[in-house]
């Protein structure tokens, strides 16, 4: 699907991957509509995205809110047009021993991540089928293919983003409608704290391997719309760590807490080998 000439609804859209992904539609001459909690955030975002061609719209919300989302997305359908693109980047996640979450930060994690995409593609979706096109992309994480310990919540509402998106994936088939679901891994966000995230319960390979940019994320948001990509995992290690993950969750354990140092120092020996 090409992106120039459509309408595009970003949630998250104040910072991090949202942001990212909403200058990225606009460049490629998308009109936005930029959703998040924060109004002052988004009027900034608003004022670089209005560099472009195409309109912007600012729509204060709280994803989680299905009342809130429904007066929003006739908002948006007032002013914009209803959207062909809607891309759900809003996240919110607490990473901690499973015994120490609340039970209000775990449901705040479920509400934003899981029901926020759900109660935007309810309300978009009717839409875009009786146009006979559009596309949605649900942002979820890597530990929404493989979870790590102190991520219970975070990958409870990853996995069942993923899951979902799947499952609508199939749905959609033969509709002109796509469903693509991105897994990435660490982005250099405020989402990802050092200071705040238990240092015993993230294994050496997540902990050091380089992070991705908002940037780098969002252009992976457009292949999936360009292409029809149902499902992107990057980079390439954490792909490659949700297969061997999938094959054999113990797999999995050896490479995140046993292989890592060994690995490192093999790839260390052949680089100096090679020059």
């Amino acid at each position: 699907m090409r992106i120039k000439g459509t309408r595009a609804l970003v949630t998250g859209a104040s910072s991090g991957i949202g942001r990212a992904v909403a200058l990225k539609l606009a460049r490629f001459g998308a009109d936005v509509a930029l959703v998040a909690r924060r109004a002052d955030a988004l009027e900034n975002v608003a004022r670089q995205a209005r560099g472009h061609d195409g309109t912007v719209l600012v729509v204060p919300c709280d994803v989680s809110d299905a009342a809130a989302v429904a007066r929003a997305y006739h908002k948006v359908k007032d002013e914009l047009g209803a959207p062909d693109i809607v891309v759900n980047a809003a996240g919110f996640g607490v990473w901690k021993p499973f015994l120490e979450i609340t039970e209000a930060e775990h449901t705040r994690m479920m509400n934003v991540m899981y029901w926020g995409a759900f109660h935007w593609i309810r309300a978009a979706l009717p839409d875009m089928i009786a146009r006979g096109r559009g596309h949605v992309v649900n942002i979820s994480a890597g530990s929404g293919r493989f979870a790590l310990p102190v991520t219970s919540g975070y990958s409870a509402a990853a996995f069942a983003l993923g899951g979902f998106s799947e499952a609508l994936h199939r749905e959609m088939l033969g509709r002109r409608i796509g469903v693509s679901c991105i897994y990435p891994g660490s982005v250099r966000t405020a989402f990802w704290s050092e200071r705040d995230t238990p240092r015993r319960g993230i294994p050496p390979l997540v902990r050091y391997a380089p992070k991705l940019s908002p940037d780098a994320v969002a252009r992976n948001v457009c292949y999936a719309i360009w292409l029809g990509m149902p499902v992107r995992t990057l980079p390439i290690f954490v792909a490659a760590l949700a297969r061997a993950n999938a094959l054999w969750v113990r797999l999995g354990d050896l490479i995140l807490w046993k292989w890592f140092v060994p690995v490192v120092v093999a790839l260390v020996l052949v680089r100096v080998l090679v020059r």
